[in-house]
């Protein structure tokens, strides 16, 4: 089955067999191994194969709309990232840009290599980089326990992240590291208790005690919207179409690449 197959079974099966349990039980992870009720559609979307607005509207279709609420906005999640980065750019420049940070190598050379006294923070490394994917609900535990328990900078965390994970999103993630890092919501960090992670993990993890570090993170400058980005546009300007992996629509790419001799798609692989 190919790529674009796969994605429109997904959310075939999905849509018809899950959707309806999907706000009760979407912050459950019973494992890798066990049937879960996330999508997993984040990869087909991070790769524009799949679209936000027409997954919205098949759900709300095929469902009563208060069934599918929670669904639905998650996914506007996934559009009010995108349309946040793409409107404040320095956070992807300032993101990306080379810089030192102040950690302790040690920790975090047993926090990559899941070799920390932490045992549930170790299983999520090795299915990371077994299965280059974590439930939602678990990469949030992820990054909080990275940035306030290990004291490590969530830069590189999002960075590792991005190493391993096949539905690696430029918006989603980076700005789901600053929420938890407490900087896109200002002094509001994602902590969670032993209670949390009892529950919801279906006492895969039985943790009494859970600490964390003082850690209140601060930014300077605050990042401004880009104007600039309004006055961009697809004119035609050259007989080649550079094209990268994030945007593989095909209805789109269809009726774009015959107008160009030459069309170019440049594949990232993870590491």
């Amino acid at each position: 089955m190919d790529f674009f197959s796969e994605a429109d079974n997904k959310w075939r099966v999905f849509s018809e067999d899950k959707l309806k349990f999907y706000g009760a039980y979407r912050n459950y992870d019973y494992g890798p191994d066990e049937e879960n009720y996330v999508s997993k559609l984040s990869q087909f979307i991070s790769h524009r194969i799949l679209l936000e607005y027409s997954i919205i509207n098949t759900a709300n279709k095929k469902n009563k709309s208060k069934s599918v609420n929670k669904f639905v906005e998650e996914v506007y999640w996934r559009i009010y990232w995108k349309g946040w980065l793409e409107n404040k750019p320095k956070v992807w420049k300032d993101f990306v840009s080379i810089k030192k940070y102040k950690y302790e190598n040690a920790i975090y050379e047993k926090a990559i290599n899941g070799e920390t006294n932490l045992p549930f923070f170790n299983s999520w490394v090795n299915e990371l980089k077994e299965y280059n994917y974590l439930h939602n609900h678990t990469r949030m535990w992820f990054a909080s326990t990275w940035i306030f328990n290990l004291g490590l900078p969530w830069e590189l965390g999002a960075r590792f992240f991005f190493e391993h994970l096949f539905d690696g999103d430029s918006a989603s993630n980076t700005l789901s590291w600053r929420w938890v890092a407490g900087l896109h919501t200002k002094g509001k960090k994602y902590l969670f208790t032993p209670e949390n992670l009892r529950k919801y993990s279906n006492n895969r993890y039985k943790i009494n005690e859970i600490r964390n570090k003082t850690i209140e993170l601060r930014e300077e400058p605050i990042f401004d919207c880009d104007d600039k980005i309004y006055s961009h546009n697809m004119q035609k300007k050259n007989k080649y179409l550079i094209l990268f992996e994030n945007d593989l629509h095909f209805s789109t790419l269809r009726s774009l690449i015959n107008q160009y001799e030459n069309v170019l798609l440049i594949l990232l692989t993870n590491n």
